[in-house]
Formats: C-alpha cells, structure tokens, sequence
C-alpha cells in the first residue's frame, strides 16, 4: 500500500495511508490530511488512486491541485495535475511530503524491455 509521509527538515514526522479511491488534502476539518498552515488552502489537493487499464492489480496515482493559492508540486515542478512515482516530493504549498509506494518496485521486477 502506498502512503504519504509528512517530512520536516527530511525527517519523517507521520505518515498517512493512502487507503481509499481518493484522498483530499487541505487545511479544512472535512480532509483526509489536514495540514494546519495558512499557506494552505481549505482544499489544496486530491490524490486518485486509479486501477491500471492495462496490468491487473497495480494502481497508478495521481496528484491534482484544486485551485490552490500557494500551490502543488511534484519534485519542484507545479502540476496541476500529474502522476505520482515511487520516492516523489510532493509540496503542498509549504508543507513537504514524499510518495512511498512498493506498486513501482514490484513492475520493476517484473518489467521485460521488447525491441
């Protein structure tokens, strides 16, 4: 299963499940991370956890901003919307987390390069 865990100075300080088919992130009570920061917005971001059309069993994952003030950004670049990787950053205005997913390792073990 894939989580994110909240960084402070590189450090992991919590971490949260990414359980469910979509996950919100925000400052507002009714989220599923609340980040208590001003910097971020009521409902700054959504996490879509997607089965693959094509491998039975793997999920991809996507980050959305949602109209965020101070906005989203996957290893310093900012997305609107962008699918996530194995040990990507994620900024949600000024708060840091990374994506810890075994999804990708496991299709790495498994992967066979056609030519």
């Amino acid at each position: 299963m894939a989580e994110l865990q909240l960084l402070v100075d590189d450090v992991v300080v919590n971490s949260f499940p990414l359980d469910k088919a979509i996950v919100l992130i925000g400052r507002a009570p009714g989220n599923d991370i609340i980040i208590d920061d001003d910097s971020v917005s009521a409902e700054h971001a959504r996490i879509e956890l997607i089965p693959n059309d094509l491998l039975d069993g793997l999920i991809d994952i996507f980050i959305a901003d949602l109209g965020s003030t101070n906005g989203t950004f996957v290893n310093d670049q900012p997305v609107k919307r962008h699918q996530l990787g194995n040990a990507d950053y994620i900024r949600i205005a000024w708060t840091d987390f990374k994506l810890v997913s075994d999804e990708g390792a496991k299709l790495a073990k498994t992967s066979v390069m056609l030519r």
